[in-house]
Formats: structure tokens, C-alpha cells, sequence
């Protein structure tokens, strides 16, 4: 792995298609939008009548339009008080650059800067049913008209109607939809009109019976990526909430016909949402009607547009199917898209380079919601795997060199700026922030920061202003370091403890490359004592702001048994303990009453026989290990979920220098595995039969037994890692047993992976069972891709060659191709690269999003083995040849930014 000067170095050699500086002045203030859409079977007609205020002198108006078909530009000269959409306009000479998605559009004479003036474009759209931006084809319920949602973020409405797409072109709307009778729901931003559909709803088309029309008024400016435009047959479960100033809030969910059973918990958990969110985060929503509209096709989970959040079926429902991450991750979507209607929709990122405001705030205020509603330690364990995921998650990104940066030098394609350094390192550094600055001062310049831009845009710098007022704290270099630069810290502590003086020294090393500056760090620490208790006054978050800094705790009577750093891994980045012993660490295991640090302790002890193993795989597991590992295993006064965690066993290593031996990291994980059961295979039997998922209480919530049901299947891995008989007996009783989506999931991944004769008969059967709902399939074809056996790329082929697998369905697309990029047992094969390449030269042209994901695979090519190396090397170089950059400018970029560190790897030395 190369170092952060390096991979920044790196970056900058990228060429980009956007680059800040093309985001200028725009030229006009759009004032107003009066909109008509008629939404046809094959097509929708559209009708734009934009009032803008010319903020320059202008002969020309230039609009973004993408794969529109424009039918007439007009300038329109109505009386006061009369709608634009009527009356004779004066045509306009247009020109139309499809390659470059504008319209330009010559005015009839020369406007003066401050003039107010409006033009009206006709054109249409031809949504697809897999290019899921703008308004798309959604799935169609059986008798119904076509089913049509929307996706405008980031430029999304170019695709619908000429737009200055641009998030600083907040405006006022007015939108009439149209669309066959039959349709249950016309939706688009704001309230209802009461002039035009008194009754709330759509009302016949005059002279045509067989049409309906509805109209929206939108009174708050808005940005254009926020709109949204629907036509679909859905069921309708609705509620409200009261806030205590006594103004009440409709809550409509609307959801496929037959599923409202599946919306009533998802509607405890908005409503629940609503008002936490005003309790703790000083936000009432303005609107009406907030609204939740669920959609089967969407390559992202969400997406909030002003009072209607669209979420994936498969997230949106929570039924028999519903698995526990998928139930996590419904509270977490639901109150994250909330939240957007303070934090994007009311206060809104000047630029796509300031997306991160928008969502790592935003995840931020997610986090808070599911720490308050779940156990905390168990939300912050998930949160730290997600940021060393090895296929999304921020470290592995920035460990392949490509990118890292928060604030972006550039992009091809705005969804690249939708990945793991967005959402999830940037939230990282909101949390840091609200470490630097203390609860009360990161409180008061959130509220600064939303009362100063309230209905308006902000950037990266007037967020960190806000702060800086308020609390009189520089934050010049902690942004300069975390927003702008590619990598993370990598920090060395050394300590001792002088019985004479009654000090405990610290010194912590930013391991810096020549001329880089040190990141601004806040490190939560704390001593323990031999009791586990945390020894007075030493619980405090220092700031390291240099390279070396020492920390001076003072009167400290006796000796610590252990020094408690970075608690609740309280800086993004990595932390090394230089001299600690593993007999430190076994002590921190046991008695840290920091839980999370309690879990890592024992992971760092696991890495130890991890890289042992790796350098000699002959090498004997460590009997005080062992020890240790059947001590948690007796333990009866950690939760489940606690228990889960320390007894999981990862191919992922702490020690990243080791993060691309995939093939060995399989390898390492087996034979800890093996020893574990080897030595306790009994006791990891009677557990597994002690630990009863099967038997719910009445009326239970999904959320009750979550954590049992992750501990068991931790210890149902750890059992049929011998793939005995025994083993395939016990992981068929557990699915016959299973009355949870979870459970059965979790044996037929343990069956898929097994030698078990039966294993291809009984996923048949399974088959049979799912294939006809959503979230069933998506289990099945996840459990498919993530087998082990010899046949599973021939079972990936069958699988996507059915005629129920649909590969322009996003969900079942990411279900069946993405397991795979973190199957490293099959994945790093000649066979398995190959069937990488190709498959990402398939996908392209039809869910770039996915994709680009799997592609992530290849991103620490420059770590590979030599023979690997190489191989990847001659992958990457086919997808760039068969993937130009007109098909997919995001997968073109990004394999060739992988083949070009990948070549210069080939060139230097080998890994060992």
C-alpha cells in the first residue's frame, strides 16, 4: 500500500469531466416554475414555463436538457394574475446539443440585467425501465397503467423538462399532473390545490373522462433536484403526529396493492422519527402531508424530494421476508430521509462538491436516532464495519489510492459522489467536529448554520464558519486535513507510568510523509484500573494537532492496568499501541467498560494469530488465545449482540498492510475457525441449542431478538466450518426450525456453502417458494452468489438466465452480482476475475451503479499478489476497452484510474 502523499498525488492526476469551476455565476434567478406533465403510456409530454430575473445582460439563455425531444420554445407575455401555461407565446429560434445536454435559446431581444421575463418550452420524454434518473418506469401492478416514479438527484429534472439544473436554482412550483383514470395516485412537491381539486384528489379531465388531472402548489423555494413527479396505483395507510406547539402532521405511506400490512410498523417507526427529530434536533416539519411513497426499482435506498421520500419495496415493507439488517436499516433510512427536509430540502448544498453537508450530517442525526432506539454499542460495532468494509467501506477506498477526498477535485458522473467517503467517512468527521467543539458549542452552530441559510444554499466553508463563531475554535486545520486531502491518520501511542512523580505519559506519532501537514484529531481516552473501573479524572477527549503530541495525566496514585484510546473508535483513521502486550490487551478484553474498546481489544489479539498465520500457515494457534476465546464463549453477563461481536471471526484485518492477501485471508479465517471448533465444538453445540430464535411472544416487535439471532448465527459458522455430516444435520434442522427470515437465510447461506448432498435440491426448493416476492428473491439469489462450492459462478449464470430474474430490477441485481465481490474464497481465482470483467462490462450500460460497485472489487490491485496482479491487470484492461466513456463515464474512470496504479504495481516490486 502506498502512503496518504501518494494516493493524494494520485488523485490529482485524474482527469475529470466537472470540476468546480464549472459551477459559476448562474445567470438568471428562476423565480417560478409553472409545470404540466401528462403522463402517457410510452411517454411523458411536458410543459415548462419558467419566470426568471435576468442577473445579466443576456441575447441568449442557455438550459440543461438531457434525452429530451424539444418540441417549441416560446416567450410568453400574459397579464398579471393569468397562468403561463395558457395563451399564445411568441416562438424563439432554439438550438438543441444533445452531446452536450443543452438547449440554447435565443430571446427576442436584448434583456437587461434585473429584467423579469419567462419562457415556456414543450417537449417529452421517453422514460426507460433500467436508467432510473428523471422519471423512469417503475414495476406496473398487475391491471394498471404504467407505473412511472422519479429520481432527480443530482440531474434528474434535465431528464423531464429544460431546467437551469442547479442546485442554487431554488424556485417556487406550480404542478399539474395528468395520467390515465386508473391511476390511484398523481404526485408531485407541495400542497394540494384547493381551486383546482377542492376534494384533495385528482379530478376528471374536462371533455375526457378517461383522463384525470391534479395540481400542486409548491410555496417554499426549492432546488430542482428535488422534485418529484409520480403516476402509480398504490394502497394508501395513513396517520399523523402532533408536535407539543399543537400543529399536526398528515403521514401518508403508500405502498403495492395487498401490502399495507407490511407499512404499519414502518409508520410507528416515521412516526416515532417525527417527533424525536423535534425533540432533539429543533425541527418541526413546515408541510401538510409528509408523505412516503414506495418505489421497487431505485439504485440508491431513498431520496428525499420536499415532503415525499421515496424507499425502496424492499426497504419501505417489513414482512416475513424482512431480514434483521434490512429491519436496522428501515429505522435508519426512515428518520435519515426526514431529516433531509431540514438538512438538503429547507438548507441546501450550493454544489454537488458539497453533497457531503447535505448527507453526513444528515447521517449524523441517523446515527443519534438508532443509538437512542438500539443498544449503543452495538449500533457504533455495525458503524465501524461499515467503515472497514473491504469492498465500500472509506478505508479500503482510500487504501486503493483513487479516492478519499470529502470535498471532491472533480467527478464524471454525479452518483460516484454517493459512495462510503460521503456517507460514511464524512459522518465520521461530523462526529469528530462535535468531539473538537463539545455538545453545547457543536449545538449552537448547527443552529446558526440553519437559521442563516434557512430556504437557502450554503457551502463547505459557511458550514464551518457557523461553528467557528460560535465557539471561537480555529477549525482552519481539521477541514483542510479531513475535507481536502486523500487519507487518513495513522497514529502511534507510546505510555509509561512514573510511580515517583504519579504521571502517566502518553506520546502519540501522526506518521506524516515529507511536507504534509498533521490532521487536527480529537482522541477520547481514559485509564482503567484492575477492577475495570475507570480511574477519576482520567476520561477526556485530547486534541493532537501536531505530528507528536504528549499527554500529561497527572496524579494518578497507582499504575494503570491498562490505558482505555480511542473509545468508541473516536477518530477515523488508525490507532497502534506500540510495547501493549497481549496480556494488556486480554485484560482490556475482560474489564474495558468502554464496550466497543472491550470488542477491539480482542480483535486486536485476533489479528496477532491473524498476521501470525499469514506469515507462517503452518504456524500453531496460540492456546492463550484459545483460552481466552472459551472464556467470552462461557461468558453469561454479555449481551448477545456484545458476545456476537467479540466471538466473530472476519477475514478483514486491523493491520491494513495486509488488507489485499485475500486468498490468505481466507485461509487465516478457516483456521482460527477450525481451532475454535476443534477445541470447543461441544460447548458451541449446547449454545446453539440453548439460544432459541425460534419461539416469539405474542405480538412481538420484529426488533425483539435481533441480537440473539446475530449470536447464533455467529455460532453456526463457527460450527460448520468442518463441513461434517454433523454440520449439514444441524444447519438443516436449524431451517426447518427457523421462524424468522434471518434464520432460514442464515442456514441456507451455511447450507450453500457446505458439501451437503442435498444443497442444490433444497435451494430449488427454496426457489420455488421466493421467486414471486420482492425481498424473498433478493435473500435467495444473495445466498446464491455467496457459495463456496465449485459450482456457484455455473449457479450465478443459471440464476440470471431465468425468466423471473429481471436485470434491469435493481434490487435482485445487486442481490445476485454483489455477494460475489466479497466471496473472496471465489473471487480471487482466475475464474472468478474473469467473471468480474465480465460481468461489469454487462452491467454497465444498464446499472452503472452496481457496476461501479463490483468493480470496487479491483481497488487494491496494487496489493495483490504478483499472478493476481497480473490478472487483474488484463481485467481492468478489457472492461476499459469494452466500457468507452460515452457508455459509462463512471466505470470508464474508474477502471482505468485502477489499471493505471495497477500497471505501475506490475512494474515495481512484487509483494512478498
Amino acid at each position: 500500500m502506498k502512503e496518504t502523499g501518494d494516493m493524494q498525488l494520485k488523485e490529482k492526476s485524474r482527469q475529470f469531466r466537472y470540476k468546480r469551476e464549472d459551477f459559476g455565476d448562474l445567470p438568471v434567478k428562476l423565480e417560478h416554475l409553472t409545470i404540466h406533465l401528462n403522463f402517457q403510456e410510452t411517454r411523458v409530454d411536458g410543459t415548462n414555463c419558467l419566470e426568471m430575473t435576468a442577473l445579466e445582460p443576456m441575447d441568449e439563455l442557455v438550459l440543461d436538457a438531457m434525452d429530451l425531444e424539444i418540441l417549441q420554445v416560446e416567450w410568453i407575455s400574459n397579464p398579471a394574475g393569468e397562468s403561463p401555461l395558457r395563451g399564445k407565446g411568441l416562438p424563439l429560434s432554439f438550438s438543441y446539443d444533445p452531446a452536450n445536454n443543452k438547449l440554447s435559446v435565443q430571446l427576442p431581444h436584448h434583456v437587461s440585467e434585473g429584467e423579469r421575463f419567462c419562457i415556456r418550452t414543450q417537449s417529452r420524454c421517453f422514460p426507460s425501465d433500467h436508467l432510473l434518473e428523471g422519471i423512469y418506469r417503475d414495476t406496473t401492478p398487475p391491471g394498471a397503467p404504467q407505473q412511472y416514479m422519479s429520481q432527480c438527484q443530482q440531474w434528474g429534472f434535465q431528464r423531464i423538462l429544460p431546467i437551469l439544473d442547479d442546485c442554487r436554482a431554488k424556485c417556487t412550483m406550480t404542478t399539474t399532473l395528468e395520467g390515465d383514470r386508473a391511476y390511484t395516485h398523481l404526485i408531485s412537491n407541495g400542497n394540494i390545490s384547493r381551486k383546482t381539486n377542492p376534494e384533495g384528489k385528482p379530478a376528471p379531465k374536462a371533455h375526457d373522462p378517461s383522463r384525470q388531472v391534479i395540481t400542486y402548489e409548491n410555496p417554499v423555494p426549492m432546488a430542482p433536484y428535488l422534485f418529484i413527479a409520480c403516476a402509480g396505483t398504490w394502497e394508501e395507510l395513513t396517520d399523523h403526529v402532533t408536535y407539543e406547539s399543537g400543529k399536526g402532521v398528515r403521514l401518508e405511506y403508500l405502498v403495492p396493492p395487498g401490502s399495507v400490512d407490511g407499512a404499519r410498523i414502518p409508520m410507528e417507526i416515521l412516526k416515532d422519527s417525527v417527533l424525536w427529530v423535534a425533540r432533539t434536533q429543533d425541527y418541526e416539519y413546515t408541510g401538510d402531508t409528509y408523505r412516503t411513497i414506495t418505489m421497487n426499482k431505485s439504485n440508491f435506498g431513498g431520496m428525499e424530494n420536499v415532503g415525499n421520500t421515496t424507499i425502496v419495496t424492499d426497504a419501505a415493507l417489513l414482512d416475513e421476508h424482512t431480514l434483521d439488517q434490512s429491519l436496522l436499516y428501515a429505522h435508519a433510512v426512515i428518520v435519515h430521509e426526514f431529516e433531509h427536509n431540514q438538512c438538503g430540502s429547507e438548507t441546501t448544498m450550493e454544489t454537488p462538491f458539497d453533497v457531503w453537508l447535505n448527507e453526513a450530517y444528515t447521517v449524523d442525526v441517523e446515527r443519534q436516532y438508532m443509538a437512542s432506539r438500539f443498544d449503543p454499542s452495538f449500533i457504533r460495532l455495525q458503524q465501524v464495519d461499515s467503515i472497514r468494509n473491504p469492498l465500500l467501506g472509506p478505508l479500503a477506498l482510500e487504501d486503493g489510492g483513487h479516492v478519499g477526498r470529502i470535498v471532491r477535485e472533480g467527478f464524471n458522473d454525479p452518483d460516484e459522489l454517493i459512495d462510503g467517503v460521503t456517507y460514511v467517512k464524512a459522518a465520521e468527521v461530523i462526529g469528530m467536529l462535535r468531539l473538537v467543539l463539545g455538545n453545547d458549542h457543536f449545538r449552537a452552530g448547527k443552529r446558526l448554520y440553519f437559521q442563516r441559510y434557512h430556504h437557502g444554499n450554503a457551502n463547505t466553508e459557511q458550514f464551518f464558519q457557523c461553528f467557528e463563531e460560535v465557539s471561537g475554535i480555529s477549525l482552519e486545520q481539521f477541514r483542510r486535513r479531513w475535507l481536502h486531502t486523500v487519507g487518513y491518520p495513522k497514529v502511534t501511542a507510546h505510555d509509561r507510568y512514573d510511580p515517583q512523580t504519579k504521571e502517566y505519559r502518553m506520546v502519540f506519532t501522526q506518521h506524516l510523509n515529507e511536507g504534509q501537514e498533521p490532521f487536527h484529531i480529537p482522541l477520547a481516552i481514559a485509564l482503567v484500573d484492575s477492577h475495570g473501573k475507570d480511574m477519576e479524572n482520567t476520561c477526556r477527549v485530547i486534541q493532537l494537532r501536531e505530528q507528536e503530541t504528549e499527554v500529561i495525566v497527572e496524579n494518578v496514585g497507582t499504575a494503570p492496568a491498562f490505558p482505555s484510546l480511542n473509545r468508541d473508535y473516536s477518530f477515523y483513521g488508525t490507532l497502534h499501541h506500540r510495547g501493549v502486550t497481549q496480556g494488556q490487551l486480554a485484560l482490556q478484553t475482560r474489564l474495558d467498560p468502554n464496550r466497543y474498546n472491550r470488542v477491539n481489544a480482542m480483535r486486536q489479539l485476533t489479528d496477532f494469530e491473524r498476521v501470525g498465520l499469514l506469515a507462517n500457515h503452518e504456524r500453531a494457534v496460540d492456546p492463550q488465545w484459545l483460552t481466552l476465546y472459551g472464556e467470552i464463549l462461557e461468558d453469561e453477563s454479555s449481551s448477545d449482540s456484545l458476545k456476537a461481536f467479540f466471538l466473530r471471526i472476519d477475514e478483514q484485518p486491523l493491520d491494513r498492510a495486509y488488507c489485499a492477501w485475500y486468498p490468505e485471508l481466507v485461509m487465516a479465517r478457516e483456521k482460527l475457525m477450525k481451532a475454535v471448533n476443534g477445541m470447543y465444538r461441544d460447548r458451541l453445540l449446547q449454545k446453539f441449542a440453548e439460544l432459541d430464535t425460534y419461539t416469539l411472544p405474542e405480538n412481538a416487535s420484529p426488533t425483539v431478538g435481533i441480537e440473539a439471532r446475530l449470536l447464533k448465527q455467529v455460532l453456526l459458522d463457527l460450527i460448520v466450518v468442518d463441513d461434517s455430516g454433523e454440520s449439514h444435520d444441524l444447519i438443516l434442522n436449524h431451517l426447518r426450525n427457523a421462524t424468522t427470515a434471518n434464520d432460514r437465510v442464515s442456514a441456507l447461506l451455511a447450507l450453500n456453502r457446505s458439501s451437503a448432498r442435498e444443497r442444490r435440491s433444497i435451494l430449488e426448493e427454496y426457489y420455488a417458494r421466493w421467486h414471486g416476492h420482492l425481498s424473498a428473491y433478493a435473500n435467495y439469489l444473495r445466498v446464491i452468489s455467496s457459495g463456496t462450492q465449485d459450482d456457484v459462478f455455473q449457479m450465478i449464470e443459471e440464476e440470471s438466465s431465468r425468466p423471473t430474474f429481471d436485470i434491469t430490477q435493481p434490487t435482485w441485481c445487486r442481490a445476485l452480482y454483489l455477494p460475489m465481490a466479497l466471496n473472496n474464497k471465489k473471487l480471487w481465482t482466475e475464474e472468478g476475475i474473469q467473471w468480474v470483467a465480465h460481468s461489469v462490462v454487462k452491467l454497465a450500460p444498464i446499472n452503472a451503479t452496481t457496476a461501479s460497485r463490483l468493480l470496487n472489487s479491483f481497488q487494491q490491485v496494487a496489493g495483490l499478489r504478483a499472478d493476481l496482479k497480473k490478472l487483474v491487470v488484463n481485467a481492468l484492461d478489457h472492461i476499459l476497452t469494452q466500457v468507452p466513456s460515452h457508455v459509462s463515464p463512471t466505470i470508464h474512470g474508474q477502471a482505468e484510474a485502477y489499471l493505471n496504479h495497477g500497471e505501475s504495481a506490475v512494474k515495481g516490486e512484487a509483494r512478498p
